[in-house]
């Protein structure tokens, strides 16, 4: 964790973006005012200055989901600065926003999270990601299981499996150690 004075934080990156997506489309801010009012949102010129000129100290979720899609870029890019650099996720927390972005998609825990409480709240059928031959993870491990010991293996031994906190007993060889899930 970096503590620096100097990090990003949520809104006043979303703001700077919103300005810098703004201008790139060659909008005003009665322009941008419009497309979120034609997405359910109200704005007009005024809140959309307030926003980029920091006077704006919230954003919505709503309003960055409908901000994302006025600009067509995903939320996370919104959020979390494009350009490397220090980002603060709460007040004592500060990661470098590839990081941050990465947790935001799901794919990395940040540092004192609990990882099987992490993984476990992924959609089983989000947590294969594609390999090379086109064959997700969690089916590649399936298909090796179901090789092994002739059975299907059940969606909560193979989320054990796939997150480290167990290898199916017929599959350990004795080098993997099992490791408890951390009391809650």
């Amino acid at each position: 964790m970096d503590h620096t004075e100097n990090a990003a934080d949520p809104v006043a990156t979303i703001s700077a973006r919103v300005k810098e997506l703004r201008t790139r489309k060659g909008w005003t801010g009665a322009d941008l005012g419009r497309q979120m009012t034609a997405r359910g949102i109200r704005w007009d010129r005024s809140i959309v200055a307030n926003l980029e000129n920091g006077r704006r100290a919230t954003v919505s979720v709503s309003e960055l989901l409908a901000l994302a899609r006025v600009f067509d870029v995903a939320p996370v890019h919104l959020l979390v600065p494009v350009q490397e650099q220090p980002f603060r996720v709460a007040e004592d927390e500060v990661y470098p926003a590839r990081r941050v972005r990465a947790w935001i998609r799901g794919e990395s825990p940040l540092p004192g999270t609990d990882e099987r409480i992490f993984r476990s709240e992924v959609p089983l059928d989000e947590l294969g990601r594609l390999t090379v031959e086109g064959q997700s993870r969690r089916d590649r491990m399936r298909a090796e299981y179901r090789a092994a010991t002739g059975r299907e293996i059940g969606d909560d031994a193979l989320l054990n499996w796939m997150t480290g906190y167990e290898t199916p007993k017929e599959l350990d060889d004795g080098e993997q150690e099992h490791r408890e899930a951390p009391e809650r």
